[in-house]
């Protein structure tokens, strides 16, 4: 396959196929005409006031100066995520080692670190596709000489990932025959187990219910992409695509159920930019 050309749904794409455009400054306002504008601003005069004089009285100049980034330097992190995951373009043109990988850099870089820290005989993957992310956790697994990844997916027609450390494991992860398949390889290890499958609520709920009790203590059951559940329908194109939740429901609903063998580890979210709110569940070790 050429280097230069990926596949997306039988179709061949460039990895630079359209144009990126810069997010929103301020995508909350997007669409309001002026007289809106003005009426919210007039349904607020105590906060008005306030700014008013907070913009008089400081006198502390911008934090940035330069006159090409402000614009790319001034978006509001809500807005930014939001381009992040709507802007298809750029969304498609993230690779690790050549291949296509949906994920915030950021939360590799909290992978990573889950798996020094914990070294996991076992990582579960739920959701391959094109198999990035799946190199990615090998690769680490092979920086510290210890684990393997399992690949579950449906299909491996689009997976380009190939490491000694994968073992791909194909068929509805909510098959019962699958299961018991992925049981039999990692009966004899510890286990962690990432979460990016059917994103609805109710599927990622179920999966979460038969895949928890494969994590080890001290290990992490992560659930990605619980940030669509964060967008507003109203404005978001992504929120309207999870109007009934999606993981980040499942998430919630499912740690308020097993708050004796779960905990939300908030640490992983400390560099703000992520993917997984409230996704990164640490089994406990008592």
């Amino acid at each position: 396959m050429s280097k230069d050309l990926f596949i997306k749904n039988s179709k061949p794409r460039g990895k630079w196929d359209r144009k990126i455009k810069l997010p929103n400054k301020n995508i909350s306002s997007k669409g309001l005409s002026f007289w809106q504008k003005v009426l919210i601003l007039l349904g607020q005069p105590i906060k008005v006031l306030e700014a008013g004089i907070l913009a008089t009285a400081n006198d502390t100049p911008p934090v940035i100066r330069d006159k090409k980034y402000v614009k790319r330097l001034s978006t509001d992190l809500g807005g930014y995520m939001n381009w992040y995951f709507a802007s298809k373009g750029f969304l498609q043109s993230i690779d690790w080692m050549g291949i296509p990988t949906r994920k915030m850099p950021t939360d590799m870089w909290i992978y990573q670190e889950i798996i020094v820290e914990t070294k996991p005989d076992f990582i579960i993957e739920i959701g391959t596709f094109y198999g990035g992310s799946a190199l990615f956790l090998a690769q680490t697994c092979e920086g510290i000489n210890h684990g393997t990844v399992i690949a579950v997916d449906i299909s491996h027609d689009f997976n380009m990932a190939e490491h000694p450390r994968i073992k791909t494991v194909t068929g509805d992860c909510s098959d019962s025959k699958i299961i018991e398949t992925i049981k039999g390889i990692v009966k004899k290890g510890t286990v962690m187990v990432i979460h990016d499958g059917d994103h609805t609520a109710n599927a990622v709920a179920r999966d979460l219910k038969l895949y928890a009790p494969l994590v080890s203590p001290g290990m992490y059951l992560i659930v990605e992409d619980g940030i669509v559940d964060l967008f507003n329908p109203a404005i978001s194109k992504l929120g309207k695509s999870y109007i009934e939740g999606g993981p980040l429901k499942a998430s919630r609903d499912f740690l308020k159920e097993h708050t004796d063998e779960f905990e939300l580890d908030m640490r992983r979210e400390r560099f703000i930019l992520t993917t997984n709110p409230e996704g990164y569940l640490r089994r406990k070790t008592n």
